[in-house]
């Protein structure tokens, strides 16, 4: 058998390992960094593995062509071990890489989005491990097996087995110890790099639960650290939305505050106040009293508005509606006029969204002792006479506004209550309020609150009934808007 002298082995090993080295610059450029960098990593492992897989086919043939060694025997046993060494090599630089986009990413050099193709962590560790495994097993094997034939070779005797058998020891242990710290140098380079994306992910994270949503989480692999990070900046992104979101409804809530009137209108026998609560920041229930344009109108009208859901959508649509019907009932003309008017405009605005106003309006005249009012498929007011201790609805036939332009509205009249005398108008979020056993407050409660408030202020009788609703909903969220105005009939 020909036994190579150990320089002349080293030079077979060292000349295609300098290749292959000079090789790599060229090989990176062409086939690493024009990659997606969350892919990088993966392009450096393979083209390391592959160099170390082609120099040791090199090798071989050399072996094979000008020593005349067996190709499938000394070849393969080349092959396998250069291979071997090129796997860790290769799962090393590749981490070297990840490393490199990493503190690029953190400089600024990083995607955010979440990974299009998922390659699970576990599958790539499993693949790893069982390969690194099946070919430590081969080596350990094949150097098993190779002494054993080797020993087998020998003269052996008492003298020289302890020696042969101790030089057979030490090449294992050698092999043995060479192949654990590769694995243990892959294990720390792969937890340095795990450590570096969870202290990063930590630190975004700890940020986010202070309220700080200015960083996000670079997505430097596609596996589940990369989804998570995907994910995360997506709920910051999310987040922001929420609070540009968030401070948008609070201005429309400030600017929605200063729609309700600042104080309720002083009229000689008439006591009048109102109330709004919404359930959300913005509200599609308003209240509003609108007095005459012109100085001896005398006249002064009541709206109450309910628009169709809540949120920021029926807030647009109140503060339009309130518009009109604020610039109807300023300028002269009869009620059913100006809210025909209103709902012509309004209906062009509100097209075929779906969405509609119901509105109760009316216009006292304390000159005249006369109301005139308008019910635009509004919840009907209730009146109450405490003399006759008797309730008494203020209904209509006509429909919401925005449902139909054309639609002709109509007025009815009563007289200017009385003293004593109650008027209680509002919206349904009032009597429909759910306590948490699912029970509806309702008409009866609402009229029992008039009957034993009905010699309080105004403003106490709103009071009341709005604390009440209140109560009785308990810790249930608000489901509506709760938008209530009283007038009561007063001496002089």
């Amino acid at each position: 058998m020909v036994v190579l002298p150990v320089w002349e082995l080293g030079l077979i090993i060292l000349i295609p390992m300098s290749v292959a080295y000079l090789s790599r610059g060229p090989l990176e450029k062409r086939l690493v960094d024009p990659v997606p960098a969350i892919k990088r990593s993966v392009a450096q492992f393979r083209m390391e593995l592959g160099i170390f897989f082609v120099s040791g086919l090199v090798m071989a043939l050399i072996l094979f062509f000008v020593y005349h060694f067996p190709l499938f025997e000394s070849g393969v046993k080349l092959v396998l071990g250069i291979f071997t060494i090129g796997l860790f090599a290769a799962l090393d630089l590749s981490l070297a890489r990840e490393r490199m986009i990493i503190k690029a990413a953190l400089a600024g050099e990083a995607s955010f989005e979440t990974p299009r193709e998922l390659s699970p962590l576990t599958r790539k560790f499993s693949l790893a491990a069982t390969l690194i495994l099946l070919l430590i097993t081969a080596i350990i094997m094949l150097v098993i097996f190779r002494d054993v034939q080797w020993l087998a070779e020998q003269d052996l005797s008492v003298v020289s087995i302890d020696a042969l058998g101790r030089s057979v020891l030490i090449e294992i242990i050698f092999v043995m110890g060479f192949l654990l710290l590769m694995v243990i140098n892959l294990v720390f380079s792969y937890a340095r790099n795990l450590r570096i994306l969870f202290d990063n992910e930590t630190k975004v994270l700890e940020n986010v639960s202070q309220g700080d949503l200015t960083q996000r989480v670079p997505v430097v692999t596609s596996d589940e650290i990369g989804v998570i990070a995907g994910h995360t900046n997506a709920m910051i992104s999310a987040l922001r939305e929420g609070v540009r979101m968030r401070e948008g409804l609070l201005i429309a809530k400030e600017v929605q505050q200063h729609f309700l009137p600042a104080r309720p209108p002083e009229l000689p026998g008439l006591d009048v106040a109102g109330l709004s609560r919404f359930s959300d920041e913005t509200g599609g229930d308003f209240y509003d009293f609108i007095d005459c344009e012109a100085d001896s109108c005398g006249q002064v009208a009541i709206a109450v508005g309910d628009v169709s859901g809540h949120g920021i959508g029926a807030a647009l649509l109140m503060a339009a509606g309130r518009a009109v019907i604020r610039q109807g009932a300023a300028t002269p003309g009869s009620p059913a006029k100006n809210i025909s008017v209103a709902n012509m405009h309004l209906a062009r605005d509100v097209g075929d969204s779906g969405r509609f106003m119901t509105l109760f309006f009316m216009t006292i005249s304390p000159v005249e002792k006369k109301i005139v009012w308008v019910n635009a498929g509004h919840q009907p007011p209730l009146v109450y006479d405490p003399l006759a201790e008797e309730f008494s609805d203020l209904k209509g036939e006509d429909i919401p506004l925005g449902v139909e332009e054309s639609w002709q509205y109509h007025e009815y009249y009563m007289d200017m209550p009385v003293p004593g005398q109650i008027i209680l108008i509002g919206t349904d979020g009032a009597w429909e309020a759910h306590n948490p056993a699912g029970e509806m407050f309702g008409a009866k409660r609402i009229r029992q609150l008039i009957r034993d408030n009905a010699d309080r202020s105004a403003q106490e009788i709103l009071t009341a009934i709005a604390d009440a609703v209140h109560e009785f909903a308990d810790s249930t969220t608000q489901e509506d808007d709760v938008t209530l105005v009283v007038i009561k009939g007063v001496e002089r």
